[in-house]
Order: structure tokens, then sequence, then C-alpha cells
């Protein structure tokens, strides 16, 4: 693959001219800016450059590669006459890369800064917001588009969370008062909400892109409660999250094996009763309440 036929230099981390590079990338059109936006991730990722630097960079590159991405041709499923395509496509390659360059940021900035002061919360809390919105870019493409979703892109947002659950903010957690940078940051919510969003996607996919059903995935997923698996042992019917899992949850019919591991999800009866009549069945009897 080759970069572009754009008049700019090399992306270059380092450079001081990244200006004139994403200047190339305006009017080199979005075909010619989705490779070497790929590439620039892509060099970005084996780049040795200190946390704050890449932050920088990713903040730089995200209003273009969302701008290329909106150009992009859209893939025909096969419901649109042609078969579905196994191979990621330009648009798809460029989430999942933003998506591991973000993660190696995060936890590049863990690792250099034991406490942080406001302004490095700052760029850790963009830092998941913005992991968040690349994974469910991910996944609505893949059900929208009717495209697998990216390999090993479910386990990485499974240990993403079990990261950040491990790895709490030490400032905010030892605060006494609210925390000056309350900028929404919620990321159990979000995680949440990935997981009904993908639990629908994996039972109807033309359910997932339904706006009955996405409308109201904020307010379920803030309803919606994940429990330890050794509280439901021999429980039946129940949504799982497997951690070790390349998926989103799954229903289980039978009864709670006690070498699961992982988290029982447990969804609002108004956001189970929509998802029964967009996958055309009738209310399941057993299921737990929220």
């Amino acid at each position: 693959m080759t970069t572009c036929s754009i008049n700019s230099p090399p992306f270059d981390a380092g450079s001081d001219g990244l200006d004139q590079w994403i200047q190339g990338l305006r009017s080199g059109g979005v075909r010619s800016a989705a490779p070497a936006l790929i590439l620039a991730l892509e060099k970005l990722r084996q780049s040795e450059i200190p946390a704050n630097q890449r932050l920088w960079l990713l903040r730089l590159l995200k209003a273009p590669l969302l701008k290329t991405c909106t150009g992009l041709p859209k893939p025909w499923s096969a419901s649109r006459g042609r078969p579905v395509s196994r191979q990621m496509s330009l648009e798809q390659r460029l989430y999942r890369l933003m998506f591991q360059c973000l993660e190696q940021a995060l936890h590049q900035l863990d690792r250099s800064e034991f406490l942080l002061d406001d302004q490095q919360r700052h760029r850790r809390h963009w830092a998941i917001r913005n992991l968040f919105r690349f994974f469910q870019r991910q996944i609505r493409y893949a059900a929208l588009w009717e495209t697998p979703v990216p390999k090993n892109a479910w386990r990485d947002l499974h240990e993403l969370y079990v990261y950040l659950r491990m790895r709490r903010d030490p400032l905010a957690d030892a605060a006494p008062e609210p925390d000056p940078i309350d900028d929404g940051l919620d990321p159990e919510a979000d995680y949440r909400q990935l997981l009904l969003f993908g639990l629908a996607a994996s039972l109807s996919s033309s359910g997932s892109r339904s706006g009955m059903l996405t409308e109201g995935l904020h307010r379920w997923a803030r309803e919606t409660r994940l429990e330890e698996p050794e509280a439901m042992q021999g429980e039946r019917d129940l949504f799982l999250v497997e951690i070790s899992a390349d998926s989103p949850p799954r229903r289980q019919p039978g009864p709670l094996d006690r070498s699961f591991r992982g988290w029982v999800l447990l969804p609002p009866a108004a956001y189970i009763e929509r998802l029964d009549r967009l996958v055309g069945g009738t209310k399941r009897d057993g299921l737990p309440a929220a």
C-alpha cells in the first residue's frame, strides 16, 4: 500500500511539519488520505515518544480521520445484493488502529505518571472517552454494513474495562469532595451500553440498527447491572459477559456453571422487552429483574 499522491512529506511523529502533512491530507481526497492515515497510525504505534506527545498527535489526527471515514465508500452487504467481505475495510482499519493507539497511550501515561495533575487527568479522561467511542464505531459499522467486527476487538474492550476497574484514578478516589474534573466520564456506563448494543447485534442485525433500540441505550445502560457470577450459580436464562472471549454478551439458557469467568449482565426489563420484539420472539420467563 502506498501512502498517497499528495504533495506532503511522510508522517513523522517528531516533525515540525505536521500542519503541512495535515493540509496534504485535506487536498488529496479520502481515497489517498485513508492509506496515509493508516501508515501514520502504524508508525505512531512503533514510535518511542513520550505519552503526552503521543496523545497530542492522536488529538491532531482525530478530526481528519473522522472526516476521511465519513467520505469513504461503504460496502454492500449480502442483503443488498453482494457477499459480505471478510476483510477489514479502510474505515474499519482506521477505527481499529485509533483504538489501539489510544490504548497504547493510556498504558504509557499510567506507567509514567503515578500521581496525575489536573492537566494529565484531562488527557487521561480524553483517552478513555475516545477508546470507548472508537470501539463503538467499530461495532456500529459492523452492524450497519453487516460486516464482521475486527478480530480481538471485543477481547480488547473487556480487557480495557478490567484494567480501568483495577486502576482507579488515585486522586479521584482519595478526594473527600467532588472531583473538580467532572467532565461526564463514566467508563462503566459506556461499557454497559456497548454490551447492550453488542448483544442486540448478535441476536438481530436489523434490530441493532433500529432506532427503536439505539435511542434508549444510554438510559438502559445506566439501569443495567454487572453482577459477579458467584451470587447467581445455578440460575438459568442469563446473559453472560465472558472476559476472555472475543465476543459480545451471550445468552446462557442452561444453569450457570461454576467454571465461568466474567460477569452476569442484568439489563432492565424495558430493554429485554424491546429486544424480544425486534428479534421476533416473545418475552422470556425466568430472566432476572433489573
